[in-house]
């Protein structure tokens, strides 16, 4: 009898070491993944410092402003010329080509039923 309490008693202190044990694994898991989901953010982090240091090095630079100074208030070296291209893809059309144009419901009318 005595036999059969100390065989209980072990097997359910194994049991619970088993469960404890389990636990602790997948504490461990757990916080493996979030280490490694850091070291990844931290990585992305890096990169985007170094990009963000060149970009600042880039417009602390000379190059920079004078492209600036060109660009926005159209300014250029004695001898060039500047060219100025209108914005979007305005087509100029005569009064004649508007009046030539169809309308939207004759166009479909046209693709569905003139072959």
């Amino acid at each position: 009898m005595k036999r059969n309490l100390i065989l209980i008693a072990a097997i359910l202190v194994s049991i619970l070491l088993a469960i404890n044990s389990s636990r602790r694994i997948l504490t461990f898991r757990t916080t493996a993944q979030g280490v490694g989901d850091a070291q990844k953010q931290l990585d992305d982090l890096k990169r985007e410092n170094e990009a963000l240091e060149k970009e600042l090095e880039f417009k602390k630079s000379d190059q920079f402003a004078e492209e600036e100074i060109r660009n926005k208030l159209g300014l250029a070296k004695p001898g060039e010329v500047i060219v100025v291209l209108p914005k979007g893809d305005e087509r100029q059309t005569t009064n004649d080509e508007r009046k030539n144009e169809l309308p939207n419901w004759q166009k479909w009318w046209n693709l569905f039923f003139r072959s």
